[in-house]
């Protein structure tokens, strides 16, 4: 893959997670995490361990803030644009470290498995995947297309139109898989008269070893991912045709994939 398409996919990437963080963060700093639980038979150290926890949501407020920034402004190349996402991108793994270890101290029986679970640093382990990508295209950052296309191992990687047009199929396909995947919970939550009716309904549609909700929206973040990675690389492409068709299967699959990180909150 192209360097240029590298540098979009890394920049699409903290744009849309950072725009999702700031949503999630708000929502933890306008509802309040204790409104409506009464304090009675509640550990002591619950009320203490909420407040310190609405409090961080600030700081990743403000982490989340700079993450899109910065994605910003890696996709359109200012001089200080690497200086930026480096620091975003660190920031952001000590905003969601630091927290994990100050709540730990208030009693990991009061919140179980929190700490250093998994699941909790699936947040830092992606940060930590996009310094190295940012880290791996800093050479090439600012070099001009003409540049590139000069440089050996550029010219090994370069698609011809041909293999473009099937990439961009397979972004169409992919992206047809979490939009069917939402008509189908659609369709599901009409035809069910209860809750439980429609996660039936809907579990009917998927194999026995998919039949899992998280299962499948994690499946479904990573096809959406596929399509980005894919329809990305199609957008070298010349034709303006093919190009804005690419552009469409862009737009798409980030929609879904925030529509399927968001239903994870």
């Amino acid at each position: 893959m192209k360097t240029s398409t590298w540098i979009k996919i890394i920049g699409i990437i903290c744009i849309v997670f950072g725009a999702l963080g700031i949503i999630e963060d708000m929502f933890s700093l306008l509802i309040p995490l204790s409104a409506g639980i009464s304090k009675e038979g509640l550990p002591e150290v619950l009320p203490d361990m909420l407040k310190w926890s609405f409090r961080l949501s600030f700081l990743t407020l403000l982490s989340n803030i700079i993450y899109l920034i910065a994605g910003i402004f890696f996709l359109i190349k200012k001089p200080f644009s690497l200086k930026l996402i480096y620091s975003a991108l660190t920031f952001s793994i000590f905003c969601k470290i630091v927290p994990m270890l100050l709540l730990r101290q208030f009693s990991p029986d009061s919140i179980p498995g929190y700490a250093m679970s998994i699941l909790n640093l699936r947040g830092p382990f992606i940060d930590l995947v996009l310094l190295i990508g940012v880290f791996r295209v800093s050479g090439y950052y600012f070099k001009s297309g003409e540049e590139l296309s000069v440089l050996p191992g550029e010219k090994k990687k370069s698609l011809t139109p041909q293999l473009l047009k099937t990439l961009t199929f397979i972004g169409l396909f992919c992206v047809a898989v979490p939009i069917s995947i939402f008509f189908l919970w659609g369709y599901a939550y009409h035809s069910g008269n209860n809750q439980a009716d429609r996660i039936a309904i809907f579990n009917s549609y998927f194999p026995s070893f998919l039949r899992d909700a998280k299962d499948i929206t994690y499946l479904s973040i990573v096809i959406c991912i596929s399509a980005i990675i894919v329809s990305g690389t199609g957008l070298t492409i010349s034709s303006k045709l093919w190009k804005w068709l690419n552009i469409i299967i862009l737009v798409l699959s980030i929609l879904m994939m925030l529509m399927n990180l968001f239903s994870l909150m």
